[in-house]
């Protein structure tokens, strides 16, 4: 599929990369200088939703630039234009809530490292380098943050503390998404997990994963 639109100029930015055969991201650009305001390009969207749906699952991300974006309201109104799921983050990065769907990325300290993973997986809301559970799943009430846990595929365990365990899995590796060219996902959190004293990646069966695995995933991801 070629890119083929009247409602924006393609462009380009650094960094950008092939990756099976498409660059990525894909940039977008107003056509013309005076199309920059924050009204053309949600009119833009509006009248291309499924096409640059079409473009996000193509080139895998797009980036928009050259346009008058200038806070964290008009970015939502973006996201809006799309109708797409409200999915709140559970994990323990620290967050803080900008509007609406808006959201900061991580405001954890500089020295920790943040691994490769899929933003979508779960993992351990018992982590001291992140938040507790009530803040991770919006709630008070140990019986409605067990019924928030469960709809995303957590067990809780109660510790004598007051903390929590949260047990997520098993998972496979990799993940196929409909939709997505079939192409296999990175969709886990082994390779951050393992051997962590308050969160840790295991087997199924409850056993260690060996560390020469571990490695390899690393070398490999």
């Amino acid at each position: 599929m070629e890119f083929s639109s009247k409602a924006f100029k393609e462009g380009n930015c650094q960094g950008q990369k092939v990756v099976h055969g498409e660059i990525m991201p894909l940039v977008l650009q107003p056509p013309e200088p005076n199309k920059g305001d924050l009204e053309s390009l949600l009119f833009a969207l509006k009248e291309n939703k499924d096409w640059f749906e079409q473009m996000i699952i193509k080139n895998s991300a797009v980036l928009l630039r050259g346009y008058n974006v200038e806070k964290a309201e008009d970015f939502n109104e973006i996201l809006e234009v799309f109708g797409w799921d409200d999915i709140r983050y559970v994990g323990p990065a620290p967050r803080t809530h900008v509007y609406k769907r808006v959201w900061t990325a991580n405001e954890g300290p500089l020295s920790e490292f943040i691994y490769y993973h899929h933003e979508m997986v779960l993992n351990d809301t018992n982590s001291m380098r992140g938040r507790g559970w009530e803040d991770t799943f919006g709630t008070s009430d140990r019986a409605e943050a067990e019924r928030r846990a469960k709809a995303l595929g957590m067990e809780l365990e109660w510790q004598p503390n007051g903390a929590v365990k949260a047990i997520l899995g098993p998972h496979y590796l990799t993940k196929v998404f409909d939709g997505r060219k079939g192409r296999k996902m990175w969709f886990n959190t082994v390779v951050g997990m393992h051997g962590k004293e308050y969160s840790s990646a295991m087997m199924a069966d409850g056993t260690e994963l060996p560390e020469n695995v571990v490695k390899e995933m690393w070398r490999n991801h």
